[in-house]
């Protein structure tokens, strides 16, 4: 038998996998209903993410890597108690401030499966949480440069983009962050009718886009604002009928740091609702990657492969919950 070429194909896992929403009333409706008060007094949410990736290899495939993005404790914001893994992982390194790990199949099966589990406490953080502490979880001001660039998807040096920068303004940095969230709420519809990302330039000519969309926009209007501000991709609680799979966008401001922002689900009629949208994020959010374009998992959010030989496919089943703590029991 004749020995096959070597050949090696990246692919990708779906970043956003949501299902459709037919009509933009039903996505506002939505929206108000989760901003409307709703015991939202908590100010942590213990947690439990159950990640599983099922492999089909359906001809002759000779090897599989995987590499998928580890949540790691952020002071403030997030709490890993631990991680659990089936198959033990390959590796697990660390590059560009992320965690990864990473599992390859020497000669897979035909049907190979990963399974992740993950505990952790979610605490509130937001503009307002922000300014209570005073700048108390206010991170180094370092590296700042990276999150002023111009990049593919965050095309912030684009004639259009600093166009529209040019109109915005504000007499302090959280008026014209304020007003580029609206902005970008003003003028985006919700669509989940896409294949791939779009990037901030055809978000703004198209006016629509999901998640990732008002995510990109967002930031590209902060960097050509000279504000710092990079894209945040994780998983949220928020959506109990659709993908826990989420995008939001993080400011550097000058009196607190890194401060978190999601313009997708402030995107509501009622304007007070919005504005509390803008200054108050419960803590349903569980942080993985602040790369727009992380190369280690081929430019993905979540996870990416890639596979020698024959082509291997792969589906990802995800479950994202509340848990109630585990306290001791009494004496």
């Amino acid at each position: 038998m004749e020995l096959r070429k070597l050949s090696l194909v990246l692919l990708l896992i779906v970043s956003i996998s949501l299902e459709d929403v037919s009509a933009r009333s039903m996505f506002r409706q939505r929206r108000e209903h989760q901003h409307r008060p709703q015991n939202i007094t908590a100010q942590r949410n213990m947690v439990e993410l159950n990640l599983s990736y099922d492999f089909s290899v359906h001809r002759e495939t000779f090897r599989i890597s995987f590499v998928v993005i580890l949540p790691e404790t952020i002071p403030g914001r997030q709490n890993i108690l631990g991680i659990k893994y089936s198959p033990k992982p390959t590796r697990i390194f660390n590059k560009n401030g992320n965690r990864y790990a990473e599992f390859v199949f020497t000669k897979p099966d035909r049907q190979e499966k990963v399974e992740i589990n993950i505990k952790a406490e979610l605490f509130r953080y937001d503009l307002l949480t922000a300014r209570e502490q005073d700048g108390k979880n206010r991170y180094e001001d370092t590296g700042l440069k990276d999150f002023l660039k111009h990049e593919k998807y965050i095309e912030k040096d684009h004639a259009e983009i600093q166009q529209i920068a040019e109109s915005i303004d504000g007499q302090t940095q959280r008026d014209i962050v304020k007003n580029i969230y609206n902005y970008v709420i003003d003028n985006m519809e919700y669509t989940t009718h896409k294949d791939k990302d779009w990037g901030a330039v055809k978000a703004l000519q198209l006016k629509k886009g999901d998640c990732t969309e008002y995510s990109d926009l967002f930031v590209a209007l902060c960097r050509a604002k000279n504000i710092p501000a990079r894209f945040a991709a994780g998983y949220t609680l928020r959506f109990d009928d659709i993908s826990p799979k989420h995008n939001w966008v993080e400011v550097f401001l000058q009196d607190y740091g890194w401060v978190p922002f999601d313009p997708s689900c402030g995107d509501v009629k009622n304007f007070i609702l919005r504005d509390r949208a803008f200054s108050r994020m419960r803590p349903v959010y569980m942080y993985l990657n602040h790369i727009r374009n992380d190369e280690v998992i081929n430019n993905s959010h979540f996870a990416g492969y890639k596979y020698w030989g024959d082509r291997a496919r792969v589906k990802d089943s995800i479950e994202f919950k509340r848990i109630s703590p585990t306290f001791p029991k009494a004496r």
